[in-house]
């Protein structure tokens, strides 16, 4: 018996088994380190000792009474807030121009939209960076909203161009037919029916926005803390209780999102190429 057939072997038998086994390994590996963050947000003394020897709920406290985190809370949000429609806005025009008219590079075109994703972060940090510079653009606010949209429209756009190429654009032709105007026709039928592809790809875009760090430690002016931007200082100089808080409503807020997002649109949208 030669060793290929007796893998084989194994693996019609107990292939089941193994895969199984797999998938609740991997799952292990990555939510048990989340659990023990989860559980040392209560540890009662500030030492970094597991188990905790007691419990409790004052970093949370101190946490929602923090100024600076709250501040970093509310910078994070006021970034978010403006970068994500406009990332909805270029990919839906993006969406809307592949899927409705032919051009010149239209391929090239679409690589380029995502490109961004498998780019290094530090490259394109570093990038932006002497950019800014050379263009004599302040590091700031407006440096890092734009830096944000550079960071989002990759992924916004993977949800949103898919949701408007699978359109059936035979019912809009069917609305003009009964004599709807086009502006109608859009707000009427196209807009609703790919309505929630565009909410999910912005709320993942916000929820990208909120946790970007590496684009914002680049392009930012040293006034300006988003909420990673401070969580990174907490474990610069020393650790931190407050750290695993951090960590913690970060967690619960990308879940909150991702369960809106998969509420929206399926799996299949999410991974399907224009």
């Amino acid at each position: 018996m030669t060793i290929l057939s007796f893998v084989e072997r194994i693996a019609h038998r107990h292939g089941e088994t193994i895969g199984r086994s797999l998938m609740v390994l991997i799952l292990a590996l990555i939510w048990l380190p989340i659990g023990v963050v989860v559980l040392m947000s209560f540890a009662g003394s500030g030492v970094l000792s597991f188990p905790p020897e007691s419990y409790t709920v004052k970093w949370y406290i101190e946490f929602f009474s923090n100024t600076k985190a709250i501040s970093a809370i509310l910078t994070s949000l006021k970034v978010s807030l403006v970068a994500t429609p406009i990332t909805v806005f270029v990919s839906v025009l993006s969406a809307y121009g592949i899927s409705r008219y032919d051009f010149p590079g239209k391929g090239l075109f679409q690589m380029f939209l995502t490109f961004p994703i498998v780019v290094p972060l530090v490259v394109t940090g570093i990038a932006m960076t002497l950019f800014f510079g050379n263009v004599n653009i302040d590091a700031g606010y407006g440096t890092v909203v734009i830096a944000h949209v550079i960071r989002t429209v990759p992924f916004a756009a993977l949800i949103i161009i898919p949701t408007v190429v699978n359109f059936d654009q035979t019912l809009e032709e069917a609305s003009m037919d009964l004599g709807a105007s086009e502006l109608r026709t859009f707000r009427r039928v196209t807009l609703p029916n790919v309505l929630p592809g565009i909410i999910a790809g912005g709320l993942l875009a916000f929820t990208i926005s909120f946790n970007e760090f590496v684009y914002t430690y680049f392009v930012r002016d040293t006034a300006m803390q988003t909420l990673p931007v401070y969580l990174w200082g907490l474990i610069r100089y020393g650790f931190s209780p407050m750290v695993n808080v951090i960590s913690v409503f970060f967690l619960v807020f990308v879940t909150v999102i991702l369960i809106a997002v998969l509420s929206l649109t399926s799996l299949k949208q999410l991974t399907l190429r224009a």
